[in-house]
């Protein structure tokens, strides 16, 4: 190995380390945050949270 593969090496591990200690805190909150809630809330998608305005379609309307 050559020293630009050995320079090489060092730095992507180096990086790769960085990424994984970014990670664990990320992936560990992400974990107890999840524990009972869901993931995201229609809201936080810029969608309607109310259920008053879904009609399903197993249950129609009633006519007349």
């Amino acid at each position: 190995m050559d020293r630009n593969e050995a320079v090489f090496y060092e730095q992507y591990g180096a990086h790769m380390r960085a990424q994984e200690e970014q990670r664990a805190p990320a992936s560990a909150s992400a974990a107890a945050a999840s524990h009972g809630s869901p993931i995201f809330t229609y809201g936080e998608l810029g969608l309607d949270d109310s259920p008053g305005d879904f009609q399903n379609f197993m249950d129609p309307p009633a006519s007349g």
